[in-house]
């Protein structure tokens, strides 16, 4: 596995000098990397590429290769895999497509590629894959740049939606993301092997997982029950009805497994569920930047009565409760409040800002709030209009959130488009933004499932 992840020298068979093939952007998203290694262009038509020496064959390489990046076409692949045996290549990231995803004939040439690798000690990711992003190393044929070294690995069969998903998460620097493995029609190494992996590294504190089919169910189990417990594994599964279940075997080659199997395996093993692409990213975000709660109690800062009201539905809906403020909390809260106005939870900020401005009154009610013991976490909403921008821009909410050591997420419900890039760049490179209360909420759920179970597995 470490030479996947750890490897001294990668060699990419099918390398281009064209820039708009595969083969260039993959050799080229290398040299990009902050790969330490040395890198081998193979192309029998060219004497070099990227400014590095091209060779005719792996067999031509002089040094010793320890991973191989393949982009050719699926029928010469066997005979590649043969020289992998040869040059005595330890791993190997099968990229073209044509294999199993095909049906039988693809299968076929598969089978045969599993075999070599079995015999020769090699493992194999993919193939039908976009191998692996992260800042040490990118495999992907998708470009991509400038990959954060941060806490949160995605493990995915999609290779399109890895590659795109780590673009727009590298543009945005919306997710903490340490490494992408995007692992196609799982020939060799599949789930099982990577999550395991991931458990055991250290710097990687939140696993979040798309899947078409479990390779094999007990082990599946085995494994999760023991990651689980150290940090939280989010998957979204794909192929839970009869349609999409068709649609993943033509995908990946995947046979999807019972869905109802599934639902169980993730109950066993406190694995948090996502029911699309967006949960899976939200949730991993919120784990990636947030301690875990040690309760269910959440405050809410609010600059609207009506939203504090939906907020408080969907807790109660989502088994969080909306506390009555304690006679300290209310005493601290009455520096920015009317004389006339009683501070409540949901916090009704609205007359305050009016008299004092938005940066005082929530810094105010933001410490109140997470200074209390009976409170467990904070729920913030803003709105993006320019009376709020200089919150933003004074990283007022981070900076008292840090403070607390509480879980603190935010809600921008109105005019979120206008002022997309400053949220993302400046509030949501640091915390969860969400545009939707009930996704907020949904998430801030979830860390206070996960938490009891962590809390229960220690005591």
């Amino acid at each position: 596995m470490k030479y996947l992840f750890e490897s001294q020298s990668v060699a990419v068979v099918g390398a281009s000098t064209n820039p708009k093939k595969d083969g260039y952007i993959i050799l080229k998203n290398i040299i990009d990397s902050d790969y330490a290694g040395k890198i081998y262009p193979i192309n029998p038509s060219a004497d070099a590429i990227c400014g590095l020496k091209a060779y005719p064959s792996l067999l031509d390489v002089p040094d010793e290769v320890e991973l191989v990046v393949i982009i050719i076409p699926a029928r010469f692949t066997t005979q590649i895999m043969e020289d992998c045996a040869k040059k005595g290549v330890k791993a190997v990231i099968i990229e073209s497509m044509g294999f199993a995803e095909i049906g039988a004939q693809g299968k076929k040439l598969q089978d045969k590629i599993v075999d070599i690798a079995k015999k020769n000690g090699i493992r194999v990711m993919g193939p039908n894959c976009t191998g692996i992003v992260s800042k040490d190393i990118v495999t992907s044929f998708y470009p991509i740049k400038d990959v954060p070294d941060g806490n949160v690995t995605m493990i995915g069969q999609s290779g399109l939606l890895a590659a795109g998903m780590a673009s727009d998460i590298v543009v945005n620097k919306s997710l903490n993301i340490r490494k992408i493995c995007s692992i196609g029609n799982k020939c060799d190494l599949n789930e099982n092997d990577l999550l395991e992996y991931f458990g055991n590294d250290d710097r990687t504190q939140v696993i979040s997982m798309y899947l078409e089919g479990i390779s094999n169910g007990r082990d599946f189990v085995k494994i999760a029950k023991k990651v689980t417990p150290q940090k939280p594994v989010i998957l979204l599964y794909g192929g839970r009805t009869e349609a999409g279940a068709s649609a993943a075997k033509s995908h990946t080659g995947s046979i999807a497994s019972n869905a109802k199997i599934v639902d169980t395996a993730i109950k066993q093993t406190g694995i948090i569920k996502a029911v699309d692409f967006v949960e899976l990213k939200e949730f991993a975000k919120v784990f990636s930047t947030q301690p875990i709660p040690k309760g269910n109690r959440v405050a809410v800062v609010t600059a609207a009565g009506s939203v504090g009201v939906a907020i408080s539905d969907l807790c109660e809906e989502r088994g969080l409760k909306i506390p009555e403020l304690s006679a300290v909390t209310v005493n601290e809260l009455k520096d920015v409040f009317p004389d006339w106005m009683q501070p409540k939870n949901p916090i009704d900020l609205w007359f305050s800002i009016e008299q004092i401005g938005l940066t005082r009154t929530l810094e105010t009610s933001m410490s109140a709030a997470l200074s209390a013991p009976d409170i467990d976490a904070l729920v913030v909403v803003l709105a993006g209009f320019e009376y709020t921008l200089e919150v933003i821009e004074k990283k007022v909410v981070q900076r008292i959130a840090k403070k607390y050591g509480k879980p603190v997420i935010v809600c921008v419900i109105v005019g979120y488009d206008k002022y997309k890039k400053l949220l993302l760049e400046e509030l949501g490179k640091d915390m969860p933004v969400f545009t939707s209360l009930d996704s907020g909420i949904k998430a801030l759920s979830k860390l206070w499932e996960y938490g009891m179970r962590a809390y229960k597995t220690d005591k």
